[in-house]
């Protein structure tokens, strides 16, 4: 892709500082460009959506984007390769060793996942027999540094993430908190014990006393039953696995003598593929990316009625005319009739939420209402805002903010001939921030009068356009 950049000659203009500005690779050319709702109506009504999508793809944005995916493209084709040579070495003159291969993978997968599956269902009932304890149950502890005879002294707290810990007193006296390592198996009370309520774990006389009742209470019939269920586990087996094995058995390439040496060529292939299957999915979703943002656009403009197929709808005319970056909210407040009432100084309170945004999360200022009406409107539209929102999160797409009226009561005093001072003083604004801001208010209100239609709305909002611009707006509005 080639682009071409024209700089206009004026007095004081150093073609050396220009040369070099172009010549470097400091400052990277890279496109902010997405399709809006504004710029989707427009282009369908202008050339349609099929022209429209077909333009998109050859965007500045959407190069970049497949840009991207080179180095991916150029893996794959390596791997292509590699798959190739690799399918040389897995031919077997006995029959088709790729099927039989597969039949392997897929038991090993079900074998993989069944054994997850039992090793977290052993472990839930681990869990769940130790939050079953209680202080005086004599358990018998399967493995680790403690295990043995003991006798619960604390069941421990069910919450505890790495699951329940209790304390016990073992046979050999020793009272430590066990874990979950320490348990292989489910556990089951033996019998149970007292433990006198005046037992601290920290005397060694008690903690003496207590180990030699334990072990007189240790009965031989319950400790076998103990240890024939640590014995047992689950036996059940997922019943493709038997299905398979008889696949497996009966494929004439099960008797190939060299079965083991092209199965680890067809392991290979196997994870290869998958491999690059991902790497495609991955390019698939780079590529024609800023086309497929457009059509998700266009489906919300479709279910609220500003498109219908290629044709703009008489709505979807008005939204035309609105180039703000919540040009969709703007359309809505004017088809709902959100703004009718308002005077000219309380329909540009509430369209600065629009524009205004405040720098910093932690810098929001408290939204001061100058008006109930002001104050009934903002909550209108930030309700609708919100639904809005609903909606892109339906499609896919992202590009309204929840209105910020912290500037409304600074824009409705400037209104009524407030001085700058004035406003200042009652925010944390530098002057030119604030020129700023009324400067992109004051585009907005212009939108909003043209795209209103003759009406009320529309001499109220040039009203408000007279009323914005005087003292410094005015000024810089003429110079600029």
């Amino acid at each position: 892709m080639e682009g071409h950049g024209v700089v206009l000659w004026q007095p004081g203009l150093d073609p050396k500082q220009v040369a070099g500005l172009a010549s470097t690779r400091t400052y990277p050319l890279n496109s902010s460009f997405h399709p809006s709702y504004n710029m989707a109506v427009n282009l369908v009504g202008q050339v349609g959506r099929g022209v429209a999508r077909e333009l998109l793809e050859q965007s500045f944005a959407q190069f970049q984007a497949d840009r991207a995916v080179v180095g991916m493209a150029r893996q794959i084709r390596k791997a292509d390769d590699a798959l190739d040579g690799y399918r040389e070495n897995i031919h077997c003159e006995l029959g088709d060793f790729m099927e039989y291969a597969s039949l392997r993978r897929e038991l090993t997968d079900i074998e993989a996942s069944g054994s997850k599956a039992r090793r977290q269902a052993e472990r839930d009932e681990i869990v769940s027999s130790l939050t079953r304890l209680k202080p005086g149950d004599v358990i018998h502890v399967p493995v680790g540094k403690f295990a043995g005879l003991a006798v619960v002294l604390d069941p421990g707290r069910v919450t505890d993430s790495d699951g329940p810990r209790p304390m016990v007193l073992t046979a050999n006296r020793h009272a430590r908190r066990l874990a979950m390592i320490d348990f292989t198996a489910p556990v089951a009370p033996l019998t149970t014990m007292r433990i006198p309520k005046s037992f601290n774990p920290r005397n060694p006389q008690a903690r003496r006393d207590l180990a030699s009742a334990l072990r007189g209470r240790a009965d031989g019939v319950a400790w076998a039953q103990e240890k024939r269920h640590r014995g047992q586990g689950p036996t059940h087996e997922d019943p493709r696995i038997a299905a398979i094995r008889e696949k497996l058995r009966d494929h004439p390439c099960h008797a190939c003598p060299d079965r083991e040496k092209h199965a680890r060529w067809a392991e290979r292939y196997l994870k290869l593929e998958r491999d690059t299957q991902n790497q495609r999915g991955k390019i698939e979703q780079r590529t024609n990316t800023v086309a497929r943002q457009f059509d998700r656009v266009c489906q919300v403009l479709d279910v609220l009625g500003y498109l219908d197929g290629d044709e703009v709808t008489s709505d979807g005319q008005g939204l035309k005319r609105l180039y703000s970056d919540l040009d969709l909210l703007v359309s809505e407040c004017l088809r709902q009739d959100v703004w009718d009432g308002l005077d000219a100084a309380e329909l540009a309170a509430v369209i600065s939420g629009l524009t205004f945004e405040s720098r910093a999360a932690d810098e929001l200022p408290t939204a001061r209402f100058p008006t109930q009406q002001v104050r009934e409107v903002a909550a209108t539209m930030t309700g609708l805002c919100t639904d809005l929102q609903q909606l892109e999160r339906q499609y896919r797409v992202k590009f309204l903010r929840q209105p910020d009226f912290g500037f409304a009561q600074a824009v409705w005093q400037w209104c009524n001939g407030a001085t700058l001072d004035d406003v200042l003083s009652q925010m944390d604004l530098a002057a030119g921030d604030f020129v700023r801001a009324m400067k992109q208010l004051i585009d907005v209100v212009a939108q909003v009068a043209d795209a209103a239609g003759p009406g009320s709305l529309r001499t109220t909002a040039r009203e408000a356009l007279d009323e914005l611009r005087h003292g410094v707006v005015s000024y810089t509005s003429i110079t600029s």
